[in-house]
């Protein structure tokens, strides 16, 4: 369904939000069964907006999207797969419009993933309230955290690429979920759904990035995962 349609609240270009039920997602090993949302350009499809550069309305200044061309993108996201799908769908005219408090009833109890593709604070934060005012949790992260207001820190995390970064956020009032190496004692801990933590855990079950709106308090840090991981350790070793 579509939950929402406006300019984005980055730059102002078209997009949308779409919101899919759990059966989409039960074959995801990290997250299970989740209710997932894309954040897309309503214009233009996936692959051309990353192309044109036009996916900055919804993923900002993110440098996991490269070089604003397609080249060197290091986003986990496979285009081919999730938001090509979902735009396909877009394009046939199958979803119906919902506005974001009655899918909240609908989605009511479940898991809520903001932001499968895109950032969150492309769009405005009512949409995300009113989704997850039923919710029985939800995770979201924001590259946008430096100029965002200190109520969106209660739903997103801020996605971080550097411990100085890291520090900063927490300096802000934020919680972090930092792409990198070796969690720092004390403030971090690694991703229990990661591979590298032997996926002792589903995102479903996990609940520990909500921002500052749930019970956990600690960071979490993960190791660059996805087809385009490379690039993230290439600027690393950089």
């Amino acid at each position: 369904m579509i939950i929402w349609e406006g300019p984005s609240e980055i730059d102002g270009g078209p997009i949308m939000v779409i919101a899919v039920g759990t059966l989409a997602s039960k074959a995801n090993t990290k997250t299970g069964a989740m209710v997932q949302t894309y954040i897309l350009r309503s214009d233009m499809g996936p692959f051309a907006a990353v192309q044109a550069g036009a996916d900055a309305s919804i993923c900002g200044d993110c440098k996991h999207r490269g070089d604003g061309t397609g080249k060197q993108r290091s986003c986990y996201v496979t285009l081919i797969h999730g938001p090509r799908v979902i735009w396909d769908a877009f394009s046939r005219g199958i979803y119906r419009r919902v506005k974001p408090s009655v899918a909240g009833m609908m989605f009511a109890g479940q898991m809520i993933r903001l932001g499968t593709y895109g950032d969150p604070a492309a769009v405005p934060i009512s949409v995300w309230e009113g989704l997850t005012a039923n919710a029985e949790g939800w995770t979201g992260y924001t590259h946008q955290w430096r100029s965002l207001n200190a109520a969106w820190s209660r739903l997103l995390m801020a996605s971080v690429d550097t411990k100085d970064e890291m520090l900063e956020a927490i300096g802000r009032g934020w919680r972090t979920f930092r792409v990198g190496t070796d969690p720092i004692e004390n403030l971090e801990i690694n991703c229990p759904a990661s591979e590298e933590a032997g996926r002792k855990v589903q995102c479903i079950d996990c609940k520990a990035c909500m921002g500052t709106g749930g019970k956990a308090r600690v960071s979490i840090q993960i190791a660059a995962h996805g087809a385009g991981r490379k690039w993230v350790d290439e600027r690393e070793a950089a």
